[in-house]
């Protein structure tokens, strides 16, 4: 299923990238390989802020769950000030 999700968070998008290559790293097959997720950094009006919107197309829901959850991740979270919101998408054409 594929899932659209927004990250805003102090920092920087090499930041959220270098934490979503050790998300990957760590959890494997949580996502298909075939449809590689893609983030883009958004327009964001507060100094020393992100914001990235990513697609994935998750094919082990378990496995994302689990990873949003595993210590680490909740400590970067923490730091950064992260907060993500996710949403479920559906193909309509």
């Amino acid at each position: 299923m594929n899932i659209c999700f927004t990250s805003t968070f102090e920092g920087t998008f090499e930041d959220f990238n270098n934490m979503m290559n050790k998300i990957r790293s760590e959890f494997p097959g949580m996502t298909d390989p075939s449809q590689p997720t893609e983030s883009a950094e958004l327009p964001y009006d507060k100094e020393g802020w992100c914001k990235v919107l990513s697609i994935a197309h998750v094919v082990d829901f378990p496995k994302m769950q689990k990873a949003m959850s595993a210590s680490w991740v909740l400590e970067w979270d923490k730091k950064h000030n992260n907060t993500d919101v996710v949403y479920k998408l559906e193909r309509i054409n």
